[in-house]
């Protein structure tokens, strides 16, 4: 049944709520690597769909298929095909949808996590309604390539929401990673709404220079991807799949029994 009285987490209006997928369900159906998901905030594996019920069906079906819309563009030119190297290549893209859908999915995947005192939370009408500059966020983008072992290629076949480190404690700064099979994306956010210029000269850019990576221009809309990081397929896929090696068999073992 659905529920009456809560408050949308989008609009802030209590109305029905539905369900609202994590992922645009477009990219749902056209990835089934993604029947297995693995939840970070309760560090389980499950094949059941990525979903949080805390959305009116207004702002689900009028405001934000237009970023899922979008976002599915973008995996029909871009994600859907692996990149065999690093080595430059263009990247066109719409700013202010192309922040909203990260900034969506990275809202939806933190609220599985905690609903109250939710850092993301302050984007959630920039997410509905767009056309303004966030001073407060940077995206880079990263290519993850194929990689050979014992003479099969390995491709990058995941999509992944969370977080990411840098090796290094970040005080004032969320970084989050969101990737489609070749395409990583690094999003930095400031704690604050506007990065302060004390923060600017020092701690952001030693945030800045250690996230791998090419910066998507808030300003424009194409780049030249020409800075890459070192990791292919195995390298950043491998130490979470062999961690939780005995949990994805047991879900095969179910599966096929």
């Amino acid at each position: 049944m659905k529920k009456i009285g809560r408050r949308c987490a989008f609009c802030h209006e209590e109305k029905r709520l539905t369900k609202e997928h994590i992922w645009p369900k477009c990219i749902v159906k056209k990835m089934p690597e993604l029947e297995l998901k693995y939840l970070d905030s309760r560090n389980i594996i499950t094949s059941s769909e990525l979903v949080i019920s805390d959305v009116c069906s207004e702002c689900n079906n009028e405001k934000l298929s237009l970023l899922d819309s979008y976002f599915c563009s973008l995996y029909d030119s871009y994600f859907k095909d692996f990149v065999e190297e690093k080595k430059p290549l263009k990247f066109t893209y719409n700013y202010d949808l192309l922040l909203r859908s990260f900034l969506k999915i990275t809202y939806n995947s933190s609220r599985t996590v905690s609903r109250e005192n939710n850092d993301l939370e302050r984007f959630r009408n920039y997410i509905l309604s767009g056309n303004e500059i966030r001073e407060d966020v940077i995206v880079k983008i990263d290519i993850i390539t194929p990689s050979i072992i014992n003479d099969v290629k390995i491709y990058p076949s995941a999509a992944r929401c969370g977080t990411f480190s840098i090796g290094k404690k970040s005080d004032n700064f969320i970084l989050r990673v969101l990737s489609v099979n070749s395409y990583y994306f690094y999003i930095v956010i400031s704690n604050e709404e506007k990065i302060a210029e004390d923060i600017m000269t020092n701690e952001f850019w030693d945030v800045f220079n250690s996230v791998p990576g090419t910066l998507i221009q808030p300003y424009g809309n194409e780049i030249t991807v020409n800075k890459f990081s070192r990791e292919d397929s195995y390298s950043i896929l491998y130490p979470h799949i062999s961690s939780k090696e005995e949990y994805y068999a047991k879900i095969f073992n179910n599966k096929n029994s």
